[in-house]
């Protein structure tokens, strides 16, 4: 059974009441594997469910650490996101034919996630065919275990929907049908960052169970990951709650202008110690940004106009004086005082949040749009990302790694991390998450090394737009990942990938390549010189990932064509999260989540428990009979993974290997083995055993230790050339 949350992290507003970035929405995807020679994915008749698990060795469970979604009056706190959805905080994201969320046909309930499109019917159809008519919506809700006797009971709940093929955005230069990816997939479900005992637990756990019959035929666990800490409070509080804050420059600015800066007194539920601190804390800033945003923007507001050739002024200017609140036109007004929470992506389109794949749109309620008004507004990404790049005091750049040649230590990473925690980790959690936990981040890779700078990530497609150009997103000036394109990049499409720096075997690969930033060793001093540590060129001005040809380790690029559809973005890599490889297993289903690769570090974390059920340890999934039945399969294929051959099978070492190392293209010394044990097969970076390993060979025990690179010498001289 293989499980995986899509992306690593996802994140959730602690308090909804005043204003929304993100709601509480996971999306878990499985595979299941019938175990043969040849292995059947997903086999006929077999269902996939969810529940609430935990491990017994939980790190959370050993901190010590006071539960911090505990209320003063003893009430356990969750999350108040459906609070907002009486009030229709989400209903601009759905068509009018299936709002109001509050009532049928998709009741947004206490414990249940938002409606779903399904995006395969909704572009395919039943028949797979792109624009010929079958296509039709169809959406599910996916509810947390226990739905219906919350706390008590633990229910498993199906995952409701099952993928053949995944379109991503294809009325769109970025767009195209990720094929055959073949999983399931529960998308929507609504986690909480606390367990049922107030503890905060970003690496919450469900048992994922195949069935069929009533009968389970495998269990994993899976992380669900969630975080709380998307909270404006370390710059936009009032000095009374936030003493140490990292900026008062926002809360001066209200003073100056005469407006008040709300302190954690203003939310009603704080003097009857209804909701945590933390809770109150983040209202109160909520409350700032809104009357900020007023102050900055209310005169300038436009309204929702279904129209690419122009906007409407608001006719009643948001007056932020005006009242306690401002005027009914400021945002302030609206979430206080018309009691609509404020949802910040209905201004500022992102695609995280477009689940039917439209494109930015605006138009009033009742209109296809519904009240979403993003034409003249940037993305949210780049409203964010730019405007507080802009302030290097407050969030200082990560500086490039500096490597020690000779042990592979990386001297300046103290200073990384800690500006890591005063950039990416201010909004993105965080510091007392660490999102960032897998493998890259153990080889001491920072988000920076991936994405580039905040300004360069604010650089997107929007960069133009504003009432004056109202739908002036760019997207037809080349492809981004072209490095001489103009192209500006599309936030949660154009992103890095494994091949930015895996881009090649050990003897094909771009690490001679002017500008890329090359690993020296790995974090046992294992000689590298392969691997790149950074996805981009250095001094490329939009940080284009880099896109190798080889794709030994890359994803996999896009078909130029798709069941006779052309797919616009032909050629470029496909994301990560979409992406499918041995036997259409998905990538993260042997590798782990984005941002959560495995190995993750700490032992008994979370993440590394699926790997350690499946094959015996953590780390990628490599042990061949984690899936086969490998007595059935020739001793000397290369057909696994990435060109593998048998993991931990003696009869590879009795006498499969001879025959590869001998035959390779009919090149002596040359070939396949080589991709990964070198060119001289004395072993690389790329051929380290993934934990200790003994093999009796000719009478003798060969022991290899986890982490060192197998080689031919281990058990051969080597003194003669390949060639003899």
């Amino acid at each position: 059974m293989f499980a995986v949350n899509d992306l690593g992290m996802h994140c959730v507003d602690l308090d909804g009441r005043i204003a929304n970035i993100l709601p509480p929405f996971q999306v878990l995807l499985g595979q299941v594997i019938q175990k043969g020679v040849k292995p059947i994915l997903n086999p006929a008749g077999v269902g996939l469910s969810y529940s609430a698990a935990s491990n017994p060795l939980d790190p959370i469970l050993a901190s010590g650490a006071a539960p911090k979604g505990i209320a003063p009056d003893g009430t356990l706190y969750k999350t108040n996101f459906w609070e907002g959805i009486p009030h229709r905080s989400y209903d601009a994201f759905y068509p009018p034919l299936v709002t109001p969320l509050s009532g049928p046909p998709f009741p947004v309930t206490e414990d249940t996630g938002l409606p779903v499109p399904n995006a395969e019917l909704l572009y395919l159809g039943d028949n797979g065919l792109v624009g010929d008519g079958d296509e039709r919506l169809s959406a599910v809700q996916h509810a947390m275990p226990g739905v219906v006797n919350p706390l008590v009971a633990n229910a498993p709940q199906p995952m409701l929907e099952h993928y053949r093929h995944k379109p991503f955005f294809i009325n769109f230069p970025i767009g195209y049908v990720a094929n055959s990816v073949n999983w399931f997939e529960g998308a929507g479900i609504p986690m909480s960052p606390f367990d049922d005992a107030g503890r905060q637990n970003p690496f919450p756990l469900v048992r994922v169970q195949a069935h069929s019959g009533g009968s389970v035929l495998a269990t994993s666990d899976a992380v669900l990951p969630v975080s709380s800490e998307t909270s404006c409070s370390n710059c936009h509080s009032n000095a009374i709650d936030m003493p140490a804050a990292r900026s008062n420059a926002p809360a001066q600015r209200l003073l100056a202008a005469g407006l008040p800066v709300a302190d954690k007194t203003a939310d009603p539920a704080y003097a009857v110690g209804a909701v945590p601190e933390a809770v109150s804390l983040e209202y109160a800033a909520d409350l700032n940004i809104l009357r900020l945003h007023d102050l900055k923007h209310g005169d300038k507001y436009v309204q929702p106009v279904n129209s690419g050739s122009g906007v409407v002024h608001d006719p009643d200017a948001c007056d932020p004086s005006q009242g306690a609140q401002g005027s009914a036109s400021c945002l302030l007004s609206r979430a206080l005082e018309q009691g609509q929470p404020i949802v910040c992506q209905s201004c500022h389109y992102t695609p995280a949040l477009d689940l039917a794949q439209v494109g930015p749109v605006a138009g009033p309620a009742g209109s296809a749009a519904n009240g979403r008004n993003q034409l003249a507004h940037e993305t949210n990404s780049r409203v964010m990302h730019n405007h507080h790049g802009s302030f290097t005091d407050l969030f200082p750049a990560i500086p490039a790694a500096v490597q020690n040649p000779l042990t592979g230590a990386i001297s300046n990473q103290p200073v990384r991390t800690a500006a890591l925690e005063n950039n990416c980790y201010q909004c993105h959690p965080g510091k007392e998450t660490q999102c960032l936990r897998g493998a890259m981040f153990n080889a001491g890779i920072l988000c920076s090394d991936c994405h580039g700078t905040m300004a360069q990530i604010g650089a997107d497609f929007s960069a133009g737009v504003s009432a004056a150009n109202p739908g002036g997103f760019v997207l037809d000036q080349g492809n981004f990942y072209d490095p001489n394109s103009a192209q500006p990049r599309v936030p949660w499409a154009n992103e890095p990938g494994c091949g930015s720096c895996h881009t090649g075997g050990a003897n094909n690969n771009l690490a001679r390549k002017p500008g890329v930033v090359v690993n020296s060793k790995d974090s046992r001093g294992v000689t590298d010189g392969i691997r790149l540590r950074q996805a981009f060129v250095t001094g490329d001005p939009k940080a284009t990932p880099i896109v190798p040809t080889n794709k030994l380790f890359a994803e996999p690029a896009v078909p130029a064509v798709f069941n006779d559809f052309i797919n616009p973005a032909a050629g470029n890599p496909k994301l990560y999260r979409v992406s499918t490889g041995h036997g259409g297993v998905m990538c993260e289903g042997c590798h782990g989540a984005t941002h959560a690769e495995w190995p993750v570090a700490g032992a008994n974390a979370n993440d590394n428990l699926l790997a350690m059920q499946v094959q015996g340890h953590a780390g990628p999934i490599i042990e061949c009979g984690a899936c086969h039945t490998t007595s059935g399969l020739p001793a000397n294929t290369l057909k696994g993974p990435h060109n593998m051959h048998l993991v931990n099978d003696k009869r590879f070492w009795k006498e499969g290997h001879k025959d590869l190392a001998k035959r390779e293209n009919g090149k002596p010394g040359g070939g396949l083995c080589g991709d990964c044990h070198g060119a001289d097969h004395r072993g690389t970076v790329l051929s380290r055993a993934a934990v200790d390993r003994s093999f009796l060979v000719e009478g003798t025990q060969r022991r290899v230790s986890a982490g060192q690179p197998v080689a031919c010498n281990l058990c051969h001289s080597l003194q003669k050339s390949f060639g003899d």
